[in-house]
């Protein structure tokens, strides 16, 4: 395929960019960088009542979180400007009175619209219903002269009697439309306004797009579209339209199966890689099969003939795999710059994981030193970024530590469990270097010294820091925290155990 490929994504600024519309600007820009041709971003701003304008940052900066740039756009600009469907309303206009004069299209007075024409491309009709009765086209002179005292016409578009309507897509082939399910359809409502059929085709017409690749909830969009490209002598672009994607249940994907927006996604700890090897396999498989694949790899192997027809499941499950996988393969370094960023980025995230009553605030001013020792301990461990935040939260705290239940019952249930704590105490307060070497060998050395194992001393210091019965290493959990706090720490859990015992003696009396 030559490098005259133009691929284009058209969201509405209705609200922030979920996995959908994710999944379908991935689609074209990998098909645009596959084959060296351009991607272009157009915002569809025509809903006045819903586009808002930080929606349209959103868009932009959700695009750029899972690393696609566009050739051309409205804040990059190109030739083919200006990239705001808002800003190209005259032309709009302009195409439909030349459809007027051509005879392809005629003044509509009726008093209600067909719900198949409030399309944008956020929602595109399901199905192809028959449009309502209009016998505007027959209407006398005289008459269409009464009508517009009454009011301004709207403009239908006047479909030529015929065959059914063939719809020639790159991904499921040949799709007829049977004639009677395409009626003459409005174009320009009574208030001067371009709807999505007429508007999308004069934008991607006068943006030369080659291949227009979108959700398949649009093909009934399509023979509308192709009837406008013939009545105007255009050559219409090829047609991809890719599979919806479903939940497990093979039901609608619901906000809770992952309809969520990627700024969120980027909130529970997702990384970009991840997000984007996943959105491109919703639909869309390499001939090997093989699942984890970098972004050149997948630039390189991608095509729409490996797009299928059947819906997409998205697979939360997988999705957490993937992104286990990812941050596995990269240094505790990459995790630390990720916990880093999302401190910056969402730090009331980052502050409700690790259960922060200041907003995140508290952890935000850590440095990154500390915060790269701290993913050492986890980078194996974690399914997501915020998980070292929630599997780590005693990192993250001056703070003494609530134990578990689970921690105290298995760790801290002997009666020699507050002197062990002493002892270890006194051994580590005296402690001058507080690396991991010296309070191992510290604690190895009191063990030997009392005749007891090490673990006699390890559990219940690893509930005293971190509250959990399991936990990292914890000579290295020590030599992070530093010796004030695990003092400060040991001592509080003391506390609780002698008061515990207390009150267990006095109720025994």
């Amino acid at each position: 395929m030559s490098d005259s490929v133009r691929v284009r994504f058209a969201p509405s600024p209705t609200g922030h960019l979920h996995v959908g519309g994710a999944r379908t600007a991935l689609f074209n820009w990998l098909f645009a960088r596959h084959h060296g041709g351009r991607f272009v971003l157009r915002i569809e701003d025509t809903d006045v009542a819903r586009n808002r304008p930080e929606y349209t940052q959103a868009i932009y900066a959700g695009l750029r979180w899972i690393g696609l740039d566009w050739d051309e756009g409205p804040d990059v600009g190109g030739p083919h400007g200006p990239y705001l469907q808002s800003q190209r309303a005259d032309r709009h206009l302009a195409v439909a009175r030349e459809l007027l004069a051509l005879g392809r299209a005629y003044e509509c007075f009726c008093s209600q619209r067909p719900a198949d024409d409030d399309e944008n491309d956020d929602e595109p009709e399901a199905v192809a219903p028959a449009a309502l009765p209009c016998t505007c086209a027959a209407l006398s002179d005289a008459d269409k002269t009464e009508a517009r005292a009454r009011g301004p016409a709207a403009i239908r578009f006047k479909v030529p009697p015929g065959q059914d309507l063939v719809v020639d897509d790159l991904i499921r082939d040949r799709v007829t439309f049977p004639k009677e399910t395409v009626g003459d359809f409005i174009i320009v409502t009574s208030d001067n306004r371009a709807l999505y059929n007429l508007a999308v085709v004069i934008d991607d017409h006068d943006m030369a797009i080659t291949h227009v690749i979108r959700g398949d909830e649009h093909l009934a969009n399509t023979p509308k579209q192709q009837l406008l490209y013939d009545a105007l002598g255009w050559t219409a672009p090829r047609f991809a339209h890719i599979p919806i994607i479903l939940n497990a249940q093979r039901r609608k994907l619901s906000k809770r199966d992952g309809a969520t927006s990627l700024n969120e996604y980027e909130a529970m700890g997702y990384v970009p890689e991840a997000v984007v090897n996943f959105l491109a396999l919703l639909g869309w498989s390499p001939r090997d099969n093989r699942e984890v694949l970098t972004r050149d790899e997948l630039i390189k192997l991608f095509d729409v003939d490996g797009v299928v027809k059947h819906p997409a499941i998205f697979d939360t499950t997988k999705l957490g795999w993937m992104n286990r996988e990812y941050i596995k393969s990269q240094p505790a370094g990459a995790l630390a710059d990720r916990l880093m960023a999302l401190m910056r980025s969402h730090p009331n995230a980052a502050g409700a994981a690790v259960g922060s009553v200041d907003g995140g605030a508290a952890i935000a001013s850590l440095d990154r030193t500390y915060i790269e020792r701290v993913a050492s301990l986890f980078h194996d461990r974690v399914r997501t970024v915020i998980d070292v935040f929630e599997l780590g939260s005693y990192f993250f705290t001056d703070g003494v530590i609530t134990p578990t239940e689970e921690a105290l019952a298995k760790h801290c249930a002997s009666a020699e469990t507050i002197k062990h704590l002493r002892d270890a105490r006194a051994v580590l307060a005296g402690l001058d270097a507080f690396d991991t070497a010296a309070v191992e060998r510290a604690i190895r050395e009191l063990a030997a010294t009392k005749g007891v194992k090490a673990s006699e001393y390890i559990h219940p210091l690893r509930v005293a820091v971190t509250g959990q019965a399991v936990s990292p290493g914890i000579f290295e959990v020590y030599s992070i925290l530093g010796k004030e706090r695990v003092l400060r720490r040991i001592d509080a859990l003391e506390g609780l155990l002698v008061a515990g015992a207390r009150a267990h003696a006095k109720a025994g009396r």
